[in-house]
């Protein structure tokens, strides 16, 4: 599907940078402002031509969209479209459209309103010194433009492998000049044989958009091998992230310590977005961000080193302790 594809009366929010995701349930049309935030257009009666769109979009990628085919997923260059059909929807047909554009869309300047100066330096600093992160908050909060934001610091010579279902990180286009690879899954080829290959193609880092589920074994096991991870997940907060990823993993037990005690020694930091909504717009934030270690009894252990709700000491990343081999510093 091209980018030079006709949305029609959709075009205007298409075009505007600031939007970045379209929505339509039935009966509205709800996009996602960067700074207004979330708003319905408003009036919409248009309906017809929305239907007429999405079979138009069908058309245009040639796979059937009805009854017995209700799903369908698309995308352009910057764009990534999901309709469900109305046979299968109560609510009537449902569009989404989601812009994933080549482009930082956090800048220096931006990022002193998610965090102090001294915590956006320790980020930089941890990925400067090949710490393994995730990053976690809510859809919306901006996880993956973070993840972008903070892997421009990777240095030219060290090899991204990115591996995502929909491209949305776009490493490789906005960095051309770094040493990447860009890695795109799909039903023949899952994440968990993405990260298999990866590993023969000497990664530094291993980016995957976000964990999800049964791939969370193997990019844990990616650590052992030397390479680095920086990728998101949904959690509730940083300090859930460790058993989050255990959930995520295959005829386990949860509860097993020494699971634990491995995800505590292989991810370094926890990040966690909030995303606050108001009549002045939208607010993305920092809310905590959580290291994790064993004791000197090998017992898996969190400290908080940063909470947007209490006044702590500045803290460099290069006073915590280094836990194996991906640290540089």
């Amino acid at each position: 599907m091209n980018d030079d594809f006709d949305f029609g009366l959709l075009n205007p929010w298409i075009k505007d940078d600031q939007i970045t995701d379209i929505n339509y349930n039935g009966k509205q049309v709800w996009v996602d402002h960067l700074q207004k935030g979330r708003y319905p257009i408003e009036p919409f009666s248009a309906h017809d031509f929305m239907q007429a769109l999405a079979y138009k979009i069908a058309n245009y990628v040639n796979l059937p969209f009805n009854i017995s085919s209700p799903i369908l997923e698309a995308e352009t260059k910057e764009l990534r479209i999901s309709m469900i059909h109305q046979s299968v929807c109560r609510s009537g047909l449902s569009i989404s459209i989601r812009k994933t554009p080549a482009l930082l869309r956090i800048t220096d300047l931006m990022m002193k309103t998610y965090a102090p100066a001294w915590v956006i330096d320790l980020l930089k600093t941890a990925v400067k010194s090949r710490a393994n992160i995730l990053i976690s908050g809510l859809p919306g909060s901006g996880k993956t433009e973070l993840v972008k934001y903070l892997m421009k610091n990777i240095p030219a010579s060290q090899r991204v492998i990115t591996i995502e279902d929909s491209l949305e990180l776009r490493y490789g286009e906005i960095h051309p000049l770094k040493d990447h690879v860009m890695i795109k899954v799909s039903e023949l080829f899952d994440y968990e044989a993405a990260i298999k290959a990866a590993l023969r193609q000497r990664p530094d880092w291993i980016c995957v958009s976000e964990v999800r589920g049964r791939e969370v074994m193997q990019l844990i096991q990616s650590c052992s091998t030397g390479a680095s991870v920086l990728s998101t997940v949904h959690a509730e907060n940083a300090h859930s992230i460790p058993q989050r990823l255990l959930h995520m993993m295959p005829d386990v037990d949860v509860t097993n310590p020494t699971l634990l005690a491995l995800v505590h020694s292989t991810i370094d930091l926890g990040v966690h977005l909030e995303i606050q909504s108001s009549s002045k717009g939208i607010k993305r934030k920092i809310k905590e961000i959580v290291f994790y270690y064993l004791d000197e009894n090998f017992k898996s252990k969190s400290q908080l080193i940063y909470s947007d709700e209490e006044k702590g000491s500045e803290l460099h990343y290069e006073d915590l302790p280094k836990k194996g081999i991906h640290h540089e510093g």
